[in-house]
């Protein structure tokens, strides 16, 4: 029973027209090439954490053929949010949508705790750190709010720490160029031992991320196109 992460589906089975071919060949056939890695790499008593950019579609009853898709495949999964994930609401109603379509192998994670295989995991979507607008402004202060409150849930379902934490963000916390963020020191202080994020493509992957470890965190770019749309393991 393992953990295993892969951020940046970017399924388009709901909304064929969008195409994630605009970021080079290497999208071609993403979503076959996906259902091939991710069967090889995970067993139905795994689970795998998708660090948004889960679905093209505009509104939840819109995703339903991208969510059989997630569903069908091995393991349990657990869902946080990206910046192109508009059918995102709030978890209870996502919840209800799933178990109205009969499907159980989905949870979602944002400032919530979510425990599984012996580890705790929560979640949010994250910002960029350069401002380009007041709104920016505005959404990265929310975001690091969120991020505090999400360690918070974290402490109050193991006050002892006893199990390992584990941050789902979108956004990359950190940069090669900027590696202490107020989303790193709050991960620093509150004990998280893996983060994993996305958001980041093509040529961005290894200009831009950061991998490996920061002074207690180990910090994980998982975008699908990055993995060879394969889910590492991450635990």
């Amino acid at each position: 029973m393992s953990i295993f992460a892969m951020a940046d589906t970017h399924l388009s089975i709901s909304n064929p027209e969008k195409s994630m071919t605009v970021f080079g060949t290497g999208w071609n056939d993403y979503i076959d090439r996906m259902e091939r890695g991710w069967r090889e790499a995970v067993g139905e008593d795994d689970t795998v954490l998708i660090a948004g950019d889960i679905s093209w579609a505009t509104y939840i009853d819109k995703a339903r053929e991208d969510f059989e898709f997630i569903n069908s495949l091995p393991g349990r999964k657990i869902l946080s949010r990206g910046n192109h994930d508009y059918w995102w609401t709030t978890i209870a109603k996502m919840e209800k949508t799933l178990e109205e379509w009969g499907m159980d192998k989905m949870r979602f994670a944002r400032t919530n705790a979510v425990r599984c295989e012996g580890a705790l995991i929560t979640g949010t979507r994250g910002w960029h750190f350069t401002s380009q607008s007041e709104e920016d402004e505005k959404i990265y202060a929310r975001e690091v709010q969120r991020t505090g409150l999400a360690i918070k849930e974290l402490d109050k379902a193991d006050p002892d720490k006893d199990l390992k934490r584990i941050f789902m963000i979108h956004y990359p916390p950190l940069t090669c160029d900027r590696l202490h963020t107020e989303f790193t020191d709050l991960m620093e202080e509150g004990g998280i031992d893996i983060c994993v994020f996305g958001h980041l493509h093509g040529t961005n992957h290894r200009a831009v991320a950061k991998d490996g470890n920061g002074s207690n965190v180990r910090y994980l770019c998982t975008s699908s196109d990055y993995l060879d749309f394969t889910p590492v393991k991450i635990l």
